[in-house]
């Protein structure tokens, strides 16, 4: 086989490979995305259900102190109704209103958190739909995952075996050749050149299209095993077909037939 043969033969299963590599790499890029999604929802419903409790715990406290307070307040009435020095009378009336007053601004800051509670929670059941939402597109993500390895694991195998006796036909530096160009060219590491104009000696890559130089047309045409690559994108040029170049002479064969009636070739 000649070094193209052998180099279209590696090609045609390291597409295979990058193909399923690839499938395997957009389910894992998938299934990475969607716990990512699901993190950020299921952080925000710890930092709320954190935020719940603190303030829940916050309530308590308060309601405990507005009990002290309470308490305060049924001796302080109590000693007002027995009380029968007026100087006493008017320091435990004095008394009274100062935790009244301080009372009634517990009760302002434990109706503010209570309202806070409300809003917390309303925020915390909000986010029970994005939560469920997310886990079961991230199972889902998993699940196709966890398909796709089990379908094509075995095979992938198969046509890494493949690739690597495939590569090892071939020297180091054209293994090295093949690799880079189809790393920068999504797997296509070769291309067929494209004749523009034979006549006005324009030629194009076929990946590309950035124009040839007659040298590398030469030198594919040529057919002489040896690796020509585009200047430009790095594909690995080959032809199918060489065709005949303008004003070549005719060998004696092909003149004589060119020169026949054409039902006498018939």
């Amino acid at each position: 086989m000649s070094l193209i043969a052998h180099l279209r033969a590696l090609h045609t299963v390291d597409s295979q490979v990058r193909g399923i590599k690839t499938r395997f790499d957009n389910a894992e890029d998938a299934l990475r995305r969607h716990e990512l999604k699901l993190d950020v929802v299921s952080g925000k419903r710890r930092d709320l259900d954190k935020q719940t409790r603190q303030v829940q715990a916050m309530i308590s406290n308060l309601e405990l102190e507005d009990t002290t307070f309470k308490e305060r307040l049924d001796h302080l009435r109590a000693e007002l109704n027995t009380s029968s020095n007026p100087k006493i009378y008017n320091a435990l009336r004095d008394e009274l209103k100062v935790v009244e007053g301080k009372r009634d601004e517990l009760a302002e800051r434990i109706m503010a958190q209570m309202e806070n509670l409300e809003k917390l929670k309303k925020e915390l059941e909000s986010t029970d739909s994005p939560s469920s939402d997310q886990t079961r597109l991230r199972d889902m993500a998993k699940a196709t995952l966890q398909e796709a390895k089990s379908e094509l694991g075995g095979r992938l195998a198969e046509l890494e075996a493949q690739r690597g006796r495939a590569a090892d036909l071939l020297k180091e530096e054209v293994r090295a050749a093949f690799d880079d160009a189809a790393d920068k060219n999504e797997g296509e590491a070769l291309a067929e050149v494209t004749i523009v104009s034979l006549r006005h000696r324009e030629f194009a890559c076929g990946g590309c299209n950035a124009e040839l130089p007659l040298d590398a047309y030469s030198r594919v045409a040529a057919q002489a095993d040896q690796l020509v690559t585009c200047l430009t994108c790095g594909r690995i040029l080959y032809m199918d077909q060489i065709p005949d170049r303008p004003g070549a002479k005719k060998t004696k064969v092909a003149a004589k037939e060119a020169a026949l009636d054409p039902d006498q070739l018939g």
